[in-house]
Formats: structure tokens, C-alpha cells, sequence
């Protein structure tokens, strides 16, 4: 047999909890020493790993190898610690926390532990969850689902206290995260997350540092020793810090005695509204997140049914009473802060994984929307009288998405990077959006799609979290669309608020491979305008062939070189090179490759009619293709004929061959030019064009406008589809 259980991997305590199968309650797990909460610590020694109440004495007391609050660097890869010349990573020694509380619950329990409930920070990025997910792995335990701290806190006060129609403010202050989540309380015993905020370095630790100013100055002005070059006493003021901050919890001041190296007994006294007034802006700053919820949700502090108070440092008085200022009435105090996200995690250890839920997000007028409107207006129904639920069978949980997701795109005008917003924030979750891109993949080489997905909703992508780069593979050359492709593009949060990314190309029904790698370190060119950041296209090489045989004299040869003359100065020649050529009887090149815009113009006026003969015997696509046949990025021609040519057959094959060899090809007509003819021998009919002579110029402003918006490699969203499952 195996029992499923909840965890509370906190920064500072964590706790096991288990659903009773007697009363259906939940309850906490006492460790190997008795107690209910297990220090977040972890002394290694040559005997063995210590942890608990031993590894934090330790720690307190400036012992070597502890180590303590890694949580806070979950996610990150580089070693949180190094200890007898072994770094350890934040994964791996949260790993080895989890597989003592595994441990330590089988024994109390009799039974073994294989599924569990993990609670993390409401802000905690993809990254850091999936962190969680990695250290539990490590421990030996799967994760049946990752549950955000407020969220447990709200469930464990809902079992015994459901308010149908409660706006539950549940203010979490951990050792090392802050946290605020408004919940809703709907009938039928659902439990929704409306808005989420938080700060993921704000925490009890904090406190403990300004604690371990506040006696630093004392003592030194008490002593006249500088504890910056006294490493010892240093250690000893830092293991009195949170012990000091405790004790004036329930104490209006306390003396602190201790003795120094080289000085002797000394003795401080440090009052409470000393330690108030020098923490007084850590204190605000929590207020400013709740203010923010507030205004996001649309509510005014007397729309918030109560207060609930959640981790270990809600216990310094400082915090009730800023609420109470804020709020007018106290936090509720109905669950235990210190166990209250342990015990929700065991509640929801009950429930099986449900999986994707069919929620996308949907465009409508360019805005995203959601069911969002529907659940603000049940915010402001009456509230009903608190009762019991019946068991915990009848309890549901509805978590949001703490952090929109974007991606890096481009500006509508071209001219800058921008967070492209795919999920907004506070959207139910699991959710699933996808997004379409016009997307040319080269006919050499490896054809490959850089993603790179953001958290946050700041406009520029460098003021969000940028937790990973995905590479979209396996991308193929279609010649029938000579490589252009619409890559549809499905991003998702899933049940634990994990980023998936699925990739597809045009119509097929199977993934491409995607690869997953860490962000570069300079990132700095999405933050600068495009021209700057030297995002430059693909290079594109086009070939414009005229005819000159004896129709052509006169007025229509003159339009025809105004008009290609343009056409030179609509392109980019920064990664444009244009090649000439004139056709009849013969074929002749004109002007070879080029990026010199002038002399492209000099030789396109240089033209004669009939150069190369005044008949039609002749086609231009052999010598385009010998041309052409060694360049990369985007080959493209542009062919201009105002009569029938003489052996028209043998030019649509050859114009065949230059497209099964990835050459775009369009055709501009007029005069007596044959439209069919100009269709076959163009690589799509949106590409055949029979104008008037005297909309040539435009004809030409066409096809450079489409080369210049043509989406080779760039990351301009097209549009937004339907997503997929699977």
C-alpha cells in the first residue's frame, strides 16, 4: 500500500500533512523529533546529513556546511552552496530535504509515501516549479500536483468556515516569499483564484537581517568592536537575530546577552517599536502588492470579506496591526500559520489530476478576453453565513496564472521588439492558446524557429521573466510554396502552472521536435530598435529580366524602366541584391548582382530595345537559374514580357525547374501578354500580374512591398488559431 500526502516546502519550515481516513480532516505529520514543522535546514557533517531543530541550532550558532534558505534560488542552475568542494544546487538540496520528510513521515505513518501534494509561492515562475517537480523526482516522490501556498491556506480555513460568496484576502508571509491572493468562495464548495501578486525576495529572512543590523549597531556601540572585520562575532550576532525577533512578539523589549572574543560579557536592549520603525518599509511594501489586487480586481478594502494570515512571520504583531489600519477590522485567525498550507495540500492530495480543461484564450477586436467579467460581478453578491462542508469530496480548486505569457514578436510597424501577450494573467488555468506565423524555410540547409517565451506583461520583453529558448526543428522545405510555411505555434500552463510549448507546420496533424535551451546571457539587443540590434532578414537576391524586343519600343520601354527603377528603391539593399537582364531573341545580363542602388538604376536606363534581338525567340529562366543556383537566403525573380513569346512551353518548363530549385518566380504582363501564359510561368497566381502600361509602377510596388513583408525568419505573429490536443 502507499498513502499520498501534502508537503509545505517552505523557505524557512516545512511540514507533511495527511488526510485522516477517520475524522476527514487533515492533519500534520509529526518529524522524528515530535514536532509538526521541520526546520528548512541541512547541516552536512562527517557522520551524515543533520536536519530539524539540530541543523538550525546549528546554523544559528555560525556552524560550517549549513545550509539554509535555498528555496529562494529554486530554479536557478548555477550551485546554491559548495561544502567540502561540492557545490549543490537549490534542486539538490531541496532533493534531500523532501527525501528526509519522506522518510520521517513513512515512519510515523507505517506506510509508504509515493504521491504528493507540493505547495509552492502563488509567484513562483515556470522555472521554479518545475524545479519542485525536479527536487521531488530526486526525493523519490511523484508529484501528483504542484498547488500554489494561498491557495492550500484558503482550502484548509474552507473546510470548517465556507462563506458562499467570500472575497478571502489571504496574505502570505513565508520566511523567504511574500505572497497576496484574492479568492473566491463560489457555491458548491469552489474555491477561485481572482488575482494573485508577489515578491519572491520578501520574507521573514528579511526581517531576520535588519534584526541583525538593528543589534550590530548596538553592540558596537555598546563595545566599540567593528563586527565587519570580526567574522566570529559577526556569526554570533547572526544566530541571535531571529531568536530576538521572536521573543518581541510576545515582548514589548528584550535585553540581549552575549559575550565577544578579546571583549567580554555585553548586553542590549532592543524594543519592539525599534524593530517596527526599521522594518517599517518591508512591512509597506507587502501593502502595496495588496492595494494592487484590489485595484486589479475593481474592489475597495470593504469588499474583502476577511483577512487570512498565512506563514510563520504573520506572527510578528507589526503585521496585524498594518492590516488592521489598512482593513479596519482583524485578520481572521482561524487555521495555524505555520500549518495551514501543509494541511490544504493534504486536502487536495485527495483529488485526482483532472488534466487540460477546454479553456483557451480567444481574440475578439485585437483584445484578449476572458470569463474573468462574470466571476468580478459574483464579488459583489452577499455573503452567507459560514457553515461546515461535508467532507472534503465536495471541494474544488480553481488556480490561476500568477504571470501572463508572451513572446518575443515584433512591432506592427516594424521598428522594435515588444512582449507579445499570449495568456494574460489571473486566467484560469490549465490554459491553451495557440498563435500562427508566416515563416520561410530556406531549400539548403537546416530550417530552424527561435521562441522565446516570456512572463510578465511589461511591454519591453526585457522587463519580464525570460525563463527559457525554444527551438522549433524538423522544419521542411515545401517547393510547392517555395518554402513558405504558417508554423502554428501552441502555448500552454498546465494543471501546475508549467509552460509547454507545441509546434506544427502548415496543416500536419504531428508536433515538431522542439528543443529546449537556456536563455543566452545577452539579451541586451531585444531591449534596442531593430536597426540597432542588427536584426537583419534573410538575404534575398532578385533577378529582374525586361523584354526588349521591337514591341517594346517607345513608351512602353520607358514606362517599363521608371517603374523597375522604383522598384530598386522600395527594397532594402542593406540584405538586397538585385541582378538585370535583358531578354528577347538572346538572353544578356545586364547589371550582375548588386547592393549599389545607383549603378543597379544606371544600367537599367542603359537598356535599348531589341539589345538582344527584336523578336521573341528566346526565355530568361536558364540563365537566372545558372545565376542564381549558388546564393542563399530568399531567390526571387521577376520576369516582364508585353507579348506572346514563341516558344512558350519550353519557358514554363524551364520556369519549373527554377522553382523546384526554391526560385520564386512573378510575372508582370500588359500589352498583348498572354495571362495564362503569365500564370504558368509564375510560382503561384497571386504572383501573375496583367496590367495597364501605366501601372507598371504599381505592379512593381506590389511585389517589392511583398518581398519586404514576406517573413522570412522573423517573429511577427500572423495570427491566432484554434489550438490542438495532444
Amino acid at each position: 500500500m502507499s498513502v499520498s500526502v501534502g508537503i509545505d516546502l517552505g523557505t524557512t519550515y516545512s511540514a507533511v500533512a495527511v488526510m485522516d481516513s477517520e475524522t476527514m480532516q487533515p492533519r500534520l505529520v509529526p518529524n522524528r523529533e515530535g514536532d509538526k514543522i521541520t526546520p528548512s535546514v541541512i547541516q552536512f557533517t562527517e557522520k551524515g546529513l543533520i536536519f530539524g531543530r539540530e541543523a538550525e541550532d546549528a546554523f544559528n550558532a555560525g556552524e560550517p556546511d549549513c545550509a539554509a534558505s535555498f528555496k529562494r534560488s529554486m530554479g536557478r542552475p548555477e550551485a546554491y552552496c559548495v561544502i567540502d568542494g561540492k557545490p549543490y544546487t537549490a534542486v539538490e538540496l531541496s532533493a534531500l530535504l523532501l527525501a528526509h520528510l519522506k522518510e520521517a513521515a513513512e515512519q510515523e505513518l507505517g506506510d509508504k509515501i509515493r504521491d504528493a501534494v507540493i505547495t509552492v509561492p502563488a509567484y513562483f515562475y515556470s522555472t521554479e516549479r518545475e524545479a519542485t517537480v525536479a527536487a521531488a523526482g530526486k526525493a523519490g516522490l511523484k508529484v501528483k500536483k504542484i498547488i500554489d501556498e494561498p491557495n492550500a491556506a484558503a482550502m484548509a480555513y474552507g473546510l470548517n468556515h465556507w462563506r458562499e460568496n467570500a472575497n478571502i484576502l489571504v496574505y502570505d508571509l513565508g520566511g523567504g516569499t511574500f505572497d497576496v491572493t484574492l479568492s473566491h468562495m463560489n457555491g458548491n464548495g469552489e474555491i477561485q483564484t481572482v488575482v494573485t501578486r508577489g515578491d519572491h525576495f520578501l520574507g521573514g529572512r528579511d526581517w531576520d537581517d535588519r534584526m541583525e543590523k538593528l543589534l550590530r549597531d548596538k553592540f558596537e556601540a555598546e563595545t566599540g568592536l567593528a563586527f565587519s572585520e570580526d567574522e566570529e562575532a559577526g556569526r554570533t550576532i547572526r544566530g541571535l537575530a531571529e531568536g530576538v525577533k521572536k521573543q518581541l512578539s510576545s515582548m514589548q523589549s528584550v535585553m540581549v546577552k552575549t559575550s565577544f572574543a578579546g571583549y567580554g560579557y555585553a548586553a542590549v536592549r532592543v524594543t519592539r517599536e525599534e524593530f517596527e520603525e526599521s522594518t517599517s518599509d518591508l512591512t509597506e511594501r507587502t501593502g502595496a502588492l495588496c492595494r494592487a489586487i484590489l485595484e486589479e480586481a475593481g474592489l475597495r478594502w470593504r469588499d474583502i470579506t476577511d483577512i487570512l494570515l498565512v506563514g510563520g512571520s504573520t506572527r510578528m504583531p507589526q503585521v496585524a496591526a498594518y492590516l488592521m489600519r489598512l482593513y479596519g477590522k482583524r485578520p481572521i485567525a482561524h487555521v495555524n500559520p505555520d500549518e495551514a498550507v501543509a494541511l490544504g495540500a493534504a486536502i487536495q492530495s485527495t483529488k485526482e489530476n483532472s488534466g487540460y480543461s477546454q479553456l483557451s484564450v480567444t481574440v475578439r477586436s485585437g483584445k484578449k478576453e476572458t470569463d474573468r467579467e462574470s466571476l468580478l460581478s459574483n464579488m459583489h453578491l452577499a455573503v452567507k453565513p459560514s457553515r461546515r462542508l461535508e467532507g472534503v469530496g465536495v471541494m474544488r480548486l480553481k488556480e490561476t496564472t500568477a504571470h501572463a505569457m508572451g513572446m518575443i514578436a515584433v512591432s506592427e510597424d516594424g521598428s522594435r521588439y515588444i512582449n507579445d501577450v499570449i495568456i494574460p494573467a489571473n486566467h484560469v488555468r490549465p490554459v491553451k492558446a495557440a498563435k500562427a506565423f508566416s515563416f520561410y524555410t530556406k531549400r539548403r540547409g537546416e530550417n530552424e524557429m527561435e521562441i522565446f517565451v516570456l512572463q510578465g506583461d511589461k511591454e519591453n520583453p526585457l522587463d519580464n521573466q525570460i525563463p527559457f529558448r525554444y527551438v522549433v526543428t524538423g522544419l521542411s522545405y515545401n517547393s510547392g510554396t517555395l518554402g513558405r510555411s504558417i508554423i502554428r505555434v501552441q502555448y500552454s500552463y498546465d494543471d501546475n502552472g508549467i509552460i509547454n510549448v507545441e509546434a506544427r507546420q502548415d496543416e500536419s496533424r504531428t508536433n515538431l521536435p522542439i528543443r529546449r535551451e537556456p536563455v543566452p546571457e545577452d539579451m541586451s539587443k531585444y531591449g534596442l530598435p531593430i536597426e540597432q540590434a542588427g536584426a537583419v532578414p534573410e538575404p534575398l537576391n532578385v533577378v529582374m529580366a525586361i523584354d526588349v524586343s521591337g514591341s517594346m519600343h517607345g513608351a512602353p520601354l520607358v514606362e517599363a524602366k521608371k517603374a523597375m527603377c522604383g522598384f530598386v528603391n522600395n527594397l532594402d539593399l542593406s540584405y538586397t541584391r538585385v541582378a538585370v537582364m535583358a531578354v528577347s531573341d538572346n538572353v544578356q545580363t545586364v547589371c550582375a548582382l548588386t547592393d549599389d542602388a545607383e549603378l543597379c538604376r544606371e544600367k537599367i536606363n542603359s537598356i535599348l530595345c531589341g539589345q538582344t534581338g527584336f523578336g521573341n525567340m528566346g526565355h530568361p529562366f536558364r540563365a537566372i537559374e545558372e545565376l542564381l543556383e549558388r546564393e542563399e537566403g530568399r531567390l526571387f525573380a521577376v520576369v516582364l514580357a508585353d507579348g506572346v513569346w514563341n516558344d512558350q512551353q519550353t519557358a514554363v518548363e524551364a520556369a519549373r525547374r527554377c522553382n523546384e530549385r526554391g526560385i520564386e518566380t512573378a510575372a508582370i504582363g500588359f500589352g498583348g501578354a498572354d495571362q495564362q501564359f503569365l500564370r504558368n510561368i509564375s510560382s503561384e497566381d497571386a504572383n501573375a500580374m496583367f496590367v495597364a502600361q501605366s501601372e507598371l509602377a504599381r505592379a512593381f510596388g506590389s511585389i517589392a512591398q511583398s518581398l519586404g513583408c514576406g517573413g522570412a525568419e522573423g517573429v511577427m505573429g500572423v495570427n491566432d488559431i484554434d489550438t490542438w490536443e495532444g
